[in-house]
């Protein structure tokens, strides 16, 4: 499979043979939201914890006779009918993540990716090469995206300089190594822009994966 190649002020300079196991691979729609519930499932903290009935620091007295007030029956200012007595069924510390194989998680990867590149939201960028200036990446996204709007995911490879540096405070952007590429990011974001020397990198590194 090729595609276009752009420069830095979005001009056509060349075609790249893109691996079809990486860009043209079936949609598995199922292990793409697998893959991201994975991940989103994975930030979680889980420590969100109530009270229990044995947590709550009152009086066990009981609050009123059982008999002859003509009112309900109540026991301890503990239970979870008054105010500030303890939770039922509520949550406690536990760990939401969950696994998945390096098949499936690589299969979801590449799946998302092809699907962005189908529908024509990914592009690759030739000759770039980034001296920790966000005025250079800045300069970069508006000339790649032009008419595009809305958040940017821009993958690169170490060989294009410092562009997480350069990168990290534009709101809109996400600079990611070609090597943590991960299916939540992929359809997270409006447009996606490789680096061509990611793009090379990737064969190798996915190699034996």
């Amino acid at each position: 499979m090729k595609s276009d190649v752009i420069d830095v002020k979005n001009n056509n300079v060349s075609e790249i043979e893109l691996p079809d196991r990486f860009f043209s691979v079936p949609e598995r729609k199922h292990l793409v939201y697998m893959a991201v519930r994975r991940y989103l499932n994975n930030r979680r903290r889980g420590t969100a914890d109530t009270q229990e009935r044995e947590d709550v620091s009152y009086s066990t007295r009981k609050m009123r006779p059982q008999k002859g007030s003509g009112r309900s029956r109540q026991g301890a200012r503990t239970a979870n009918i008054w105010k500030g007595g303890a939770v039922v069924f509520g949550p406690h510390p536990r760990d939401y993540s969950f696994k998945m194989n390096k098949k499936e998680k690589r299969s979801a990867i590449f799946s998302a990716l092809s699907s962005r590149f189908k529908e024509g939201s990914v592009k690759i960028l030739k000759g770039v090469k980034i001296d920790g200036k966000t005025k250079e990446v800045t300069s970069i996204l508006k000339n790649a995206l032009r008419e595009n709007t809305g958040t940017v995911l821009f993958v690169y490879s170490e060989k294009n300089g410092a562009v997480e540096l350069a990168s990290r405070n534009i709101p809109y952007c996400k600079p990611l190594d070609y090597r943590f590429l991960n299916a939540y990011d992929i359809v997270s974001y409006d447009n996606i822009l490789f680096t061509e020397e990611a793009v090379n990198d990737m064969e190798g590194w996915w190699k034996n994966e």
